[in-house]
């Protein structure tokens, strides 16, 4: 069963007085932003606030409720390599369930991060952001390269800028294709990128049609409003959960053997897509 959450909220790492709106919005998992969220000139700063946080009470009651993530900067940066020192030795990050890894272009990036920082926090697991030509090149390596691995996330305004093209669901459905086929290879969930028009609710809705469509697990939100939505944009229909639960029936009660329900043919692809459902549910 894939109990990873479907719904990430971001939190700039800047602003310490917004994390507990954050947790409190009913998000699943709940991002502290340390990357492009916060201005450079701020980032030695953000990282004091998160860390302190981190250390605090309130942050372990927040993080056994609610998953609680934390988006570095680009490991090969000099924010990058500080978020890296600091967390090695803050006791906090103990608290922490993942670390979203921005801007990924080779698995050597993936494992960098894991020999600094899985020694000192054995809990935390990896989430590769795909965002950049080289990124979407490599992206099946990018997906074998490390157990600790839990996710990968697809980054479309990166990409487009560097491909010099729209970050549209047409122009950029290719490289999100190859992103889902090769976490599907290594059974890993992927995360959408954020509907940046926060009062636009009938966008979002589609939006995260497309996305469940197309085979992504779930989506990152950039606002508290955008969180029910995708909660529910992601979470399996009544009507669904029975229908595939008598695929799952009948398919069993056939021996494994292709039978029909309600004039529907279940074979094993429809079995197994029926037991993914179902595990999606939880």
């Amino acid at each position: 069963m894939n109990t990873f959450p479907t719904t990430w909220l971001f939190c700039p790492a800047n602003r310490p007085e917004r994390y507990a709106k954050a947790f409190a919005s009913g998000a699943p998992g709940v991002v502290i932003d340390l990357e492009d969220a916060v201005p450079t000139t701020d980032k030695d700063s953000a990282r004091t606030s998160l860390l302190q946080w981190l250390g605090s009470d309130i942050a372990a009651q927040a993080s056994s409720a609610t998953r609680l993530a934390i988006r570095i900067n680009r490991p090969e940066s000099d924010a990058g390599l500080n978020d890296l020192q600091a967390m090695r030795r803050a006791p906090g990050l103990a608290h922490a369930h993942l670390l979203l890894l921005p801007k990924v272009a080779s698995p050597e990036e993936v494992q960098l991060v894991a020999a600094h920082l899985l020694r000192a926090a054995p809990q935390l697991r990896l989430m590769a952001l795909i965002e950049s030509i080289q990124g979407v090149r490599r992206v099946a390596q990018i997906a074998a390269a490390h157990s600790s691995l839990a996710a990968l996330g697809f980054g479309a305004a990166d990409l487009a800028a560097e491909l010099g093209i729209a970050s549209d669901w047409e122009a950029l459905l290719y490289a999100r294709s190859q992103v889902l086929l090769a976490a599907a290879g290594k059974g890993l969930p992927v995360l959408d990128v954020p509907w940046l028009q926060i009062d636009d609710t009938a966008g979002l809705v589609q939006d995260c049609a497309r996305a469940l469509r197309l085979g992504f697990h779930g989506k990152f939100a950039i606002h508290p409003k955008q969180v029910a939505g995708i909660v529910a944009g992601f979470r399996p229909q009544p009507a669904q959960l029975e229908r595939a639960q008598r695929y799952v029936q009948a398919y069993t009660d056939a021996g494994g053997a292709a039978c029909a329900v309600d004039g529907t043919m279940v074979d094993e692809p429809v079995y197994l897509a029926a037991l993914r459902l179902l595990a999606r549910a939880g």
